[in-house]
């Protein structure tokens, strides 16, 4: 019996130092125009509690407010 041993990548969650570069890359593709018009609904779906959560915390720490 032959034992074949298979590796599967799994992707690991973003950690605090990844975000920057990560939300760097997604505007660079939505300026290259790289994110197609129907995934903007969506993807504007998933930014808006991002954007509150950042005001929220923005507030209480004196970071930059966003408009």
């Amino acid at each position: 019996m032959v034992e074949r041993q298979v590796k599967i990548r799994v992707p690991l969650e973003p950690t605090r130092r990844d975000w920057a570069k990560l939300l760097g890359e997604l505007a660079g593709q939505l300026n290259d125009g790289r994110v197609y018009d129907r995934d903007l609904p969506g993807l504007a779906r998933a930014l808006e509690p991002v954007l509150r959560a950042y005001r929220r915390r923005a507030h209480m720490t004196g970071a930059p407010y966003l408009q």
